[in-house]
């Protein structure tokens, strides 16, 4: 990495963590003041004061932090791929504030993963999953809009506990930013600006006092953001310095294991008790650690993000000595393995 670029990588990482913490502060004692408190309800995992205010400053910050690179010319971002967040964090902003069908929420998820298509990063290849190497277009606008609507409401179910969501993006973020051989600007400083955006709210989030949630804001915008990045992984078009060491379609799973896991595990209880898949109650896997194993929400969160880790950590080691086929074996074994000595 040059060091002009290593310079803006920190200068963006400083600049994402300072506007998000005053942003936070702002934001947190504006909704107090006008008492716009998260409801607590049976579900909820708090019973003290908070407000939804930490993904408007989230999205905020990612917008001025976008405007200063723009300005100093070294951040260049997809105009679709912009318009496309940008969609998704405003209907988050509409349903935090006001709360709005899922219905409506579900129609411009929709609409954004048209936009993102638009963006020419999408899904054109399965890299030999099932046998299948290249897709025709309209099958890949297809799974790309689904993929896209899967992975922005997985992040938005397991948003369910402090500190789970933001250090679950803090690392898919990470990893991403180190792996991506990217060939071009495009939305290079994005991903330290929204780490330190991450790091700005964890502040509010882990304060007892002035406690800050991501609502819906903030996780859809990181569910948006994630998967274009997860696209862009995917799309042949690009070029990834991990080709050599493992599937690129196991990789992204892998880089997302425990939303995709967790939702899927969600939906299926729901689905046996013939109940809305969408339906909010705590049967998701950080809500077990909680009410059955009597851990607090970091001793959670971190024990969460340590498994998440190391099914990555594992899948990269195993992935140059093994097949595919073995590999995915031996995940699913030590995943299975994970949740009877951890989450059983």
């Amino acid at each position: 990495m040059e060091i002009e670029l290593l310079v803006y990588y920190f200068l963006f990482l400083f600049l994402g963590a300072g506007l998000s913490a005053f942003l936070n502060g702002y934001l947190n004692n504006t909704f107090n003041r006008n008492k716009m408190y998260d409801p607590v309800v049976e579900r909820s995992s708090h019973k003290d004061k908070a407000t939804r205010s930490g993904g408007l400053a989230l999205f905020l910050t990612f917008c001025i932090c976008y405007g200063i690179g723009k300005a100093l010319g070294v951040i260049s971002m997809n105009l679709y791929a912009l318009i496309a967040f940008c969609f998704v964090a405003l209907i988050g902003v509409g349903d935090d504030l006001f709360s709005i069908k899922y219905r409506e929420k579900f129609f411009v998820q929709v609409f954004a993963g048209v936009v993102l298509l638009q963006s020419r990063v999408y899904i054109n290849n399965f890299h030999g999953v099932f046998g299948i190497y290249e897709i025709p277009y309209w099958a890949s606008a297809v799974i790309t809009i689904y993929v896209f609507v899967v992975i922005v409401n997985s992040l938005n179910l397991i948003d369910g506990i402090d500190g789970l969501a933001a250090l679950l993006c803090i690392k898919f973020f990470v990893i991403v930013g180190a792996i991506l051989a990217v060939s071009s600007k495009e939305m290079e400083l994005v991903v330290p600006s929204i780490i330190g955006a991450l790091i700005g709210f964890l502040l509010y989030n882990m304060n007892p006092h002035k406690k800050v949630f991501l609502g819906d804001t903030g996780s859809l915008l990181l569910g948006s953001v994630m998967a274009f990045y997860v696209f862009y992984i995917l799309d042949d078009r690009s070029s990834i310095v991990t080709d050599s060491n493992i599937s690129r379609p196991l990789l992204a799973v892998l880089l997302l294991i425990y939303p995709l896991a967790d939702t899927l595990r969600a939906f299926i209880i729901r689905a046996y008790k013939k109940q809305s898949p969408f339906v909010a109650d705590r049967v998701h896997l950080h809500h077990r650690l909680i009410d059955k194993k009597g851990l607090n929400h970091w001793q959670s969160t971190l024990t969460i993000l340590f498994v998440s880790i190391s099914v990555l950590v594992l899948g990269f080691l195993i992935s140059s000595v093994l097949s595919l086929s073995l590999v995915i074996l031996c995940l699913l074994i030590y995943m299975i393995g994970v949740f009877f000595l951890i989450f059983k």
